[in-house]
């Protein structure tokens, strides 16, 4: 069979549908007769594979994902899942979205009102609230202290140009929004489909650019610096938690020596073997608590310090600038002022400094109503920095 080469014969199928009438050499007809029954076999198997129980996964994580994908092309509209994501998206996404954006225009406001006032104005607001509220948010104000020392002048350039590209790509949307081609007297946008309308606002952002390559060297420049900072607090506050852990392990025998008993007779015998594992996970936690609340402390210090020194230094601007120091008593300043010479101004700091750290500590390094409401946002990028650093 293996050196014979037969001619492909005509086949004629009988009214069975399965038996051929094959018309060539005896040779040919044994060679079909043994594909047809190769053919059967492996149907057989396929069905003896289907009806015996898997014992193991056959298909990867994407092909197992595609064919979840695949099943939900017939769900019914009541189905659970397309209700609970109809009901998310109702309750959870869109009044998230009403914050964010309530949020966005506050700022814009705040914006249009930093244009206007002064930069000695803006500073003492600046100050009162580093002054006053700095502890609570240690890890953003290290970040920020990172951040400049490592990006230093570039940094407010990147910024500026993220920030420029970003606000001509709002207007262009914006004014696309006001599009009526067709003058029917209904925006095109309202036309298209989300998938439609995310293409296209995603092509008009890309259209309003006008230097890609500068906005992506200002991208990854930003980039590189948050990765700096966070790699730079994780090895800071490293040796922080360190230090807690270090005191833990040393206070988890003298703890196991005063509280093990009442625990033990509090779990009975049968648990007497989690004690110490329970004292010890106990003594570690209260440790990294107590090492962070040390460090707000020495956050709030900061804070104090350095908020004080602006709000003095703002001041004393201030009244430089309209001759007010001149008119002071000579044995207050000397004529005419000068503020090289002058220790008025670390006379006010360290007042406002302390005030302010006595402040912090008093109430706990948190934010009172409506400071709590106003200061979200850079609390939810605290909590950010807190988790990259932490984890």
């Amino acid at each position: 069979l293996k050196w014979l080469k037969p001619v492909r014969p005509l086949h004629l199928h009988s009214e069975a549908g399965r038996s051929p009438c094959i018309s060539g050499s005896p040779a040919y007809a044994a060679m079909s007769l043994l594909e047809e029954g190769k053919s059967l076999m492996a149907v057989e198997k396929e069905e003896d594979k289907k009806s015996e129980p898997k014992t193991s996964r056959t298909k990867g994580d994407f092909s197992r994902a595609t064919d979840f994908i695949a099943s939900l092309k017939d769900m019914p509209e009541d189905s659970p899942i397309k209700k609970g994501i109809a009901c998310f998206l109702k309750y959870g996404v869109k009044p998230l979205i009403i914050i964010v954006m309530a949020y966005v225009w506050v700022f814009k406001q705040l914006y249009k009102i930093y244009k206007l006032l002064p930069m000695n104005i803006v500073s003492i607001i600046f100050g009162v609230g580093l002054c006053f509220f700095g502890g609570t948010y240690f890890a953003a104000i290290a970040a920020a202290e990172a951040a400049l020392n490592l990006g230093g002048v570039d940094l407010w350039d990147h910024l500026r140009t993220c920030y420029n590209e970003a606000s001509g790509a709002a207007q262009a949307s914006l004014e696309d929004d006001k599009v009526d081609a067709n003058k029917d007297g209904i925006m095109d946008v309202q036309h298209m489909s989300t998938n439609d309308l995310i293409n296209h606002k995603a092509k008009v952002a890309m259209m309003s650019v006008k230097d890609p390559m500068k906005l992506q060297q200002a991208v990854t420049s930003l980039i590189n610096v948050w990765v700096a900072v966070i790699a730079t607090l994780k090895f800071q506050f490293a040796k922080t938690v360190a230090v807690a852990l270090g005191i833990a392990n040393m206070l988890s025998l003298p703890a196991c020596r005063v509280v093990g008993p009442l625990l033990c007779a509090v779990m009975g015998p049968d648990l007497n073997h989690w004690v110490p594992t329970i004292i010890d996970t106990s003594i570690k936690v209260i440790a990294v608590w107590f090492a962070t609340y040390l460090q707000s402390c020495i956050s709030a210090f900061y804070s104090g310090l350095r908020g004080g020194r602006i709000i003095a230094e703002s001041i004393f601007n201030i009244m430089t600038e309209r001759g007010w120091m001149d008119k002071l008593p000579d044995f207050l300043t000397a004529k005419p002022f000068d503020p090289d010479q002058s220790y008025l101004d670390e006379a006010i700091q360290y007042p406002i400094a302390a005030f302010g750290f006595y402040y912090q500590i008093t109430h706990g390094f948190a934010l009172e109503f409506p400071w709590n409401l106003i200061c979200l946002p850079l609390t939810i990028i605290e909590w950010v920095i807190r988790f990259q650093v932490y984890t």
